[in-house]
């Protein structure tokens, strides 16, 4: 099965790189948008992990979906929110650190009110979706010890490390804007009516109140690497591109099953995981 990839076509600040799974904005805070390469199937997740942040901005990572096709070369506004949202056939949503469930906010298309839905990722283990079986470790946050910027890399504590803004967190407390969070976007058809899930470190945040035009067209998911959100990468659910990348989402999976993160790395397995070397 092919790998997930971003589009060649993305915002005049990015620069993609391994085989166009990885999204690095060079400067500024704008004009960072990237799509994904081919359309989502109904109940398909994209997911990305954030890989690098930076300090001096506001505002953090959106997601969403569009109707807009990377191939057409469309003109990209700067931002994802408010311009390609305001152009139309978008429906994007920004990422923070504070985030709740869309649904116990939202009113339903008949004005009522709920505090809580049914998760379209169930309650097993394994997570049945059109491209393929996805198991729920996937969607977790990544191992710490390899999150941590590269300038305090080699400051490991058991059970925490610092991250590059200098705050001390653990596993258990990973933010939606944190390096090595995990942001998916879905969109699932209900009665012929298609609604976005975000999935937040594997926890659906429930159904948004939009109701998706799909038949108008695919729909592409758009990430803006916006503001503190420097690096984002693809997590592969469907498609292994290479040995090193199965390797490398086999050790995080062991990690979190294992509680293995409360322990320090070797260095040569934390360069693994940030591909500085391969197999």
């Amino acid at each position: 099965m092919p790998a997930t990839r971003f589009h060649p076509y993305h915002g005049q600040n990015i620069r993609l790189s391994n085989d166009n799974m990885v999204a690095f904005r060079e400067t500024s805070f704008a004009h960072a948008l990237v799509f994904s390469e081919k359309p989502l199937m109904p109940g398909e997740i994209f997911l990305v992990e954030i890989e690098k942040t930076e300090r001096g901005w506001s505002g953090h990572l959106r997601i969403g979906l569009t109707q807009f096709c990377p191939e057409e070369r469309l003109e990209l506004p700067q931002y994802a929110l408010p311009d390609l949202a305001n152009m139309g056939k978008s429906w994007i949503s920004a990422v923070t650190k504070t985030h709740n469930r869309l649904f116990a906010h939202n009113r339903t298309s008949a004005g009522e009110g709920s505090s809580s839905f049914e998760s379209v990722l169930g309650s097993t283990d394994v997570i049945n979706t059109p491209r393929g079986k996805v198991h729920r470790s996937t969607l977790l946050p990544a191992c710490r010890a390899y999150t941590a910027e590269r300038s305090v890399r080699d400051r490991l504590r058991t059970n925490s490390v610092i991250n590059q803004s200098g705050e001390n967190f653990s596993q258990d407390s990973v933010l939606p804007t944190d390096v090595g969070s995990r942001i998916g976007i879905m969109f699932k058809v209900t009665d012929d009516v298609a609604r976005m899930h975000f999935i937040f470190n594997g926890e659906d945040q429930g159904p948004s109140e939009d109701i998706i035009p799909y038949r108008n067209g695919p729909l592409f998911a758009v990430v803006d690497v916006y503001g503190t959100t420097k690096q984002v990468r693809i997590v592969q659910l469907y498609g292994v591109t290479s040995l090193q990348n199965a390797c490398r989402e086999r050790i995080l999976q062991l990690t979190q099953k294992n509680n293995f993160h409360k322990l320090p790395l070797p260095k040569k397995i934390i360069q693994f995981l940030n591909y500085e070397i391969e197999l």
